[in-house]
């Protein structure tokens, strides 16, 4: 998957940088999402569902932006994918019919982004599916530039998750992958992952409950929530620090709210190392 020609990886919003001749000039293109980031919808086989995306142009320039699709998946390695339309086995993509491709925002103007996804009938749909809308500033060609010196184009793109659960429908399978310790900056962190082998999206908060040799609870850590959708993974961080060192006993729990909850049990041993 990883070596695969379609793989584009970058991070949910980012920043490209091209260069081209002329220190003193620099392009920026600066849109702002302001509903989110994620949308998801709780839906049947055969509805019609709506939803739209805020955009501003939080710059000083006329902007210009283009919108397209992407299927998006993820490890608890770190890598990030973002596919053609349609390769996922859970993508969406078809589902979504959205308007407009392309808009020109001037500063400080908003607009709107409006999708509409059709759920498909019979076709035994089970869990969740989503794909992407990939919101890109464009950046305007500069002829006017020297043809020396050093100039920086910066272009920014964000990538709005749109899922769809089919109603209660599907499993629901989070599995440890691991969890051990690591150092990070000087400090010891418990380092958790997570993949999710069911078929719904999943978001769990990560906590770690440490008990003394004595049996006595010593502090209760928890995370951020993050989305977990199947046949994906993420990693959690869990800071240790002020902790005395020691043999603890563990209880790890990855909380999914209304859904299950996960737990595992370890050793740790902190110390220096």
């Amino acid at each position: 998957m990883k070596n695969s020609l379609h793989n584009i990886k970058y991070t949910f919003v980012f920043f490209l940088f091209t260069l081209s001749f002329s220190f003193q000039n620099q392009a920026f293109c600066s849109i702002v999402i302001s509903n989110g980031l994620t949308h998801i919808h709780s839906v049947e086989e055969g509805q019609v569902v709506r939803g739209f995306i805020e955009i501003q142009n939080a710059g000083f320039q006329k902007q210009a932006v283009r919108i397209y699709q992407k299927d998006y998946s993820f490890t608890h390695e770190g890598d990030v994918f973002y596919n053609e339309p349609n390769t996922n086995s859970r993508s969406n993509a078809n589902w979504i019919d959205f308007s407009p491709s392309y808009l020109e925002l001037d500063p400080s103007q908003k607009s709107v982004i409006n999708y509409e996804i059709t759920i498909p009938e019979g076709q035994e749909l089970l869990g969740s599916y989503w794909s992407v809308l990939m919101v890109e500033g464009i950046v305007p060609a500069q002829p006017e530039l020297p043809q020396s010196g050093l100039n920086i184009s910066t272009i920014m793109r964000y990538a709005i998750q749109v899922a769809t659960n089919i109603g209660d429908s599907g499993e629901n399978n989070l599995e440890f992958v691991e969890a051990k310790l690591d150092q990070i900056g000087g400090q010891q962190v418990g380092s958790v992952a997570l993949i999710n082998n069911g078929e719904r999206l999943l978001i769990p908060e990560v906590s770690i409950e440490l008990f003394d040799k004595e049996g006595q609870s010593v502090r209760v850590i928890k995370t951020a929530k993050k989305k977990i959708y199947p046949g994906t993974s993420a990693r959690f961080l869990l800071a240790l620090e002020d902790l005395p060192k020691g043999e603890y006993e563990a209880v790890v729990l990855a909380d999914c709210s209304e859904a299950d909850v996960f737990g595992l049990n370890l050793s740790l041993t902190l110390g220096d190392d």
